[in-house]
């Protein structure tokens, strides 16, 4: 089997400063891609993955903040990806946030808000940024559009709704993108980790791990690499 080759593919990773994000974008400039490592808050995260991947070898990174619920940042952060590596004919939708949000808040505006900025950073940015790669992707006739969803798109959420819908929307964007795109030489995937080691769910696992983990038919969870792969 010949090795993957991504050398000269410009990719952005979206909220690869730490977690799942920052594996993918490791792992794909070792195998030779040029990536947009985004962060929203995490500068310093971000910058520490690039050293990461110039410590191993990979191609020079680029390190490029936007706040993904802006509609406007997202056009600036495509403008500088394709400013500093040229087009980006990979694209991985991996920002997202989650938070409690349980439909028993007596505040129904509080909960609007958490509902919005849920959905427009994990689900509305990914169309975003889909939307303006795809131009690039046709006149190539290649094109690689990964959603990172998650297991809460196949299951309810009591506490977090939002989450769970804006996961089940990325599977639902990539099949649609898939169906629209194929014959133009572009595919579109989702994959819907279930418990992953990261420092987000640290706290949890260390007083959960067992039950957690006797859920899983491997019994063990998944590592960040587990994904990236």
């Amino acid at each position: 089997m010949t090795a993957l080759s991504l050398e000269g593919h410009a990719v952005l990773v979206t909220g690869a400063s730490r977690g799942i994000g920052a594996t993918i974008a490791e792992t794909l400039a070792a195998h030779g891609a040029r990536v947009a490592v985004h962060y929203g808050r995490g500068k310093a995260e971000a910058e520490e993955v690039a050293q990461k991947i110039l410590a191993a070898g990979g191609p020079e990174p680029v390190v490029l903040g936007a706040r993904l619920e802006h509609e406007d940042e997202r056009r600036r952060l495509h403008r500088e990806v394709v400013s500093a590596l040229g087009d980006p004919l990979l694209l991985v939708n991996n920002a997202a946030l989650w938070d409690r949000n349980p439909f028993d808040e007596p505040d129904d505006a509080l909960f609007l808000s958490k509902w919005r900025h849920t959905l427009e950073v994990n689900l509305n940015a990914a169309a975003h940024l889909a939307l303006l790669a795809l131009p690039a992707m046709r006149k190539a006739r290649f094109g690689r559009i990964v959603m990172v969803s998650s297991r809460a798109a196949f299951r309810g959420e009591t506490e977090c709704a939002d989450y769970a819908v804006s996961k089940a929307g990325m599977v639902s964007l990539a099949r649609c993108l898939a169906r629209a795109e194929g014959p133009n030489g572009i595919t579109a995937n989702s994959v819907c980790p279930g418990w992953v080691e990261t420092d987000r769910v640290a706290a949890h696992l260390e007083e959960h791990g067992a039950a957690v983990r006797a859920e899983i038919p491997l019994g063990r969870v998944a590592t960040t690499q587990d994904v990236a792969n």
